[in-house]
């Protein structure tokens, strides 16, 4: 119950309705997910892989997991560094992360989902 009262805030400006919050919201619940096949054909070129190797390397070493944490970490490899455009950036990280291009604020649901997680599942769709 605690998730759902964190993460519907955040939610709450990208819904028209009650019955888009368990679609928007399911990422967060089990360990892995499946990545719907349109998102997956949008992060199986090799920039995409790159962003997630990159993103992976940059976020592991991070003691404080918030998601001003984690938006300076991705910032600074994948726009800094990197010098994409930030939908191009952080769009194979939230497919990675929440298994769909749609969903919640990235950062915030980073955050929500714990370190752990959000590390297994980049990894996993690298």
């Amino acid at each position: 119950m605690a998730i759902i009262k964190s993460v519907l805030p955040i939610i709450q400006e990208r819904i028209a309705k009650l019955s888009e919050v368990p679609q928007m919201v399911k990422f967060l619940f089990g360990e892995t997910i499946e990545i719907d096949s349109e998102s997956k054909a949008k992060i199986s070129d090799d920039v995409s892989k790159d962003v997630l190797r990159k993103s992976l390397a940059a976020l592991a070493p991070l003691t404080v997991w918030s998601h001003d944490s984690i938006d300076a970490a991705l910032r600074t490899v994948l726009i800094d560094e990197m010098g994409l455009k930030p939908r191009i950036a952080f769009g194979a990280v939230r497919i990675a992360v929440t298994g769909s291009h749609i969903s919640p604020p990235l950062f915030e649901s980073m955050e929500l989902l714990g370190k752990d997680r959000a590390l297994t599942r980049i990894k996993n769709a690298i």
